[in-house]
């Protein structure tokens, strides 16, 4: 590298925008020493997935930041510092500090496997410059950080609580993700964790999480397991006897039918014998409610109403790629030109086009021309579109009165089309009286027990990773959130539970946790934890440790920021919604 002038070099002569980051220039408290000064040369070192603009680094046992840093590129200019030799230690310490935490989390947040060596260094790390330099938030040590753009988090890798200055609990263990052991469940316990890791029901799973043969599995689970030959594959019953049953009962009488050999596997039968039981009850013709123009009922029918209507043959026919209904007669005759007609300065509406009408459930725009200042305008004919829905009215009435004349074996048929195509459909149900809620301190709630709602709300939370809870106010919905989020934590279908609420009631549902579970390690910050100063520890005291639960506020949620990978992804994801649907 060239030569330059000799000149005084200061480390925090350029400014950063995090919490950490001074807007205006800040000067070094030490007098650096003169000598020559490297030219910016070409960053050659690895570059680490933290590093960006005004990254502190060190080349060639030389210390400076990079400028023009491109993650994508790889690539970046080391702009080197000059500085007294024991600031420049302290400098390469912090360095190689910041990296190893980083690149710890880093490797455990993607690969979601313990890294304890990468650990144990950084723990080497931290104790040798504490020791030598004191703890990380100390004013000097700040100082320092606050150069780093790269540094926003490391102040966070200390709790301080009344001046005593505790190591975060990355040190310890892994955050990013949970490692606590799936083991020693309960069938229904293990059936809710396997569904929670792999998204399907896996024996080899459920006998390493409870300790149990397959056998002995499914005979615990009678009930709340079935076998879909249609996959090979088994289902919990909330998806298997949901949905449309009596479509999944014809799909596999079907495949039956191709398979003959299953007919007679227990479990085959079992599974279509549950889905009969689970179909619901068919409602009578007498109790439905039939209205002209509904889109299922084939169109044929509309035709022969009509036929039978105006005394004539009469066609109509649907079309489902336009939504509308054609509607022909041939041979018109009274019924169509006066009694079902209406008549209007401009033109008549027949029979046949007020029963199209009727068919969509709409009225025809009727004008008349009237004269206002001796200008001829056509304004809404009111008397005329009174009559045209009378008449539509009339017809429109006229067909559940048809259909109830029509044969047993008509009306039959026709309730048997409706029970088929919408009484078909069953709710899953969710039924967690089994469940003991370990830890939860029922004395401290002053309650005997759950409610039973309670129980299937939080079972139903845990079958599916969430769920809407739509009770009323006082069913206990604030105790059903407490415990579903420390049982998914238990049970590791959640590594760091959060719960958002409102500020009206975010407390009560801090307070209420405490309760329940008064061992737990909560993170509830209060109003003044969220002014700009001290946002930014907070969300390194979420990152950093391995809490229970976590509890915010709705604004206070909002005030997370998105990663640049997640917002990169949100909008990709609209830019693909916008080309999908310009097509």
């Amino acid at each position: 590298p060239k030569n330059t002038t000799p000149k005084k070099l200061d480390l925090f002569s350029f400014s950063y925008q995090t919490e950490f980051k001074n807007t205006s220039q800040e000067k070094a408290s030490h007098e650096l020493v003169e000598t020559l000064v490297e030219e910016p040369e070409p960053f050659t070192g690895a570059f680490l997935s933290h590093f960006k603009e005004d990254t502190l680094v060190v080349q060639r046992q030389t210390i400076g930041y990079l400028k023009e840093a491109s993650p994508k590129t790889q690539k970046a200019t080391f702009v080197p510092l000059q500085m007294a030799s024991l600031e420049r230690r302290k400098t390469m310490e912090y360095i190689a500090l910041r990296d190893a935490y980083l690149e710890l989390y880093h490797k455990e947040a993607t690969t979601y496997e313990p890294h304890d060596k990468e650990r144990e260094i950084l723990n080497t790390l931290y104790d040798a410059f504490v020791k030598r330099y004191g703890h990380l938030n100390t004013a000097e040590n700040i100082k320092l950080i606050k150069t780093d753009s790269s540094g926003a988090e490391i102040p966070y890798l200390e709790q301080v609580r009344n001046g005593v200055y505790k190591k975060a609990d990355i040190f310890v263990k892994p955050v990013a993700f949970s490692t606590k052991p799936i083991e020693n469940l309960s069938p229904e316990e293990g059936l809710s964790a396997c569904l929670s890791q792999l998204g399907k029901v896996d024996f080899s799973f459920l006998e390493n999480a409870t300790g149990q043969s397959t056998q002995e599995l499914k005979d615990a689970l009678q009930g709340k397991l079935f076998f879909n030959p249609l996959e090979n594959t088994y289902e919990i019953g909330q998806k298997w006897l949901s949905g449309n049953v009596i479509a999944k009962i014809d799909t596999l009488n079907n495949f039956l039918s191709k398979n003959p050999q299953l007919t007679n596997n227990p479990e085959v039968i079992n599974s279509l014998e549950s889905l009969q039981k689970a179909v619901p009850t068919p409602i009578p013709f007498e109790e439905l409610d039939f209205n002209l123009g509904e889109r299922w009922i084939d169109s044929n029918i509309y035709s022969d109403f009509a036929s039978h209507l105006f005394d004539t043959n009469v066609h109509v026919d649907y079309s489902s790629q336009t939504d509308d209904f054609s509607v022909e007669c041939r041979q018109k005759n009274m019924h169509i030109w006066e009694k079902y007609a209406v008549k209007s300065d401009s033109r008549t509406y027949d029979g046949i086009a007020l029963f199209k009408h009727a068919l969509l459930n709409t009225c025809p725009e009727i004008t008349k021309k009237i004269k206002i200042d001796d200008k001829e305008v056509r304004v809404r004919d009111m008397e005329a579109i009174q009559m045209a829905n009378g008449k539509i009215d009339e017809i429109r009435n006229a067909f559940p009165q048809w259909l109830s004349e029509q044969s047993q074996v008509f009306r039959d048929k026709l309730s048997a089309q409706y029970n088929t195509m919408f009484n078909c459909f069953v709710r899953p149900t969710y039924d967690g009286g089994f469940q003991n809620f370990p830890g939860l301190d029922r004395h401290a709630l002053g309650i005997e027990d759950l409610y039973p709602s309670q129980k299937d709300a939080i079972w139903m939370i845990k079958m599916n990773g969430g769920a809407i809870c739509d009770h009323e106010v006082g069913a206990g919905k604030t105790l059903i959130m407490c415990c579903a989020a420390q049982e998914m934590k238990r049970l590791g279908l959640a590594h760091k539970p959060m719960i958002i609420g409102l500020k009206a009631n975010v407390h009560e549902i801090a307070e209420t946790y405490r309760r329940a579970y008064p061992f737990a390690k909560i993170l509830y910050p209060g109003k003044e934890d969220f002014t700009p100063d001290k946002r930014k520890r907070i969300f390194g005291n979420i990152k950093n440790n391995d809490w229970d639960c976590v509890i915010l506020t709705h604004d206070q949620f909002k005030m997370i920021p998105q990663s640049p990978e997640i917002q990169e992804q949100i909008l990709q994801q609209e830019l693909d919604d916008v080309e999908e649907n310009l097509w």
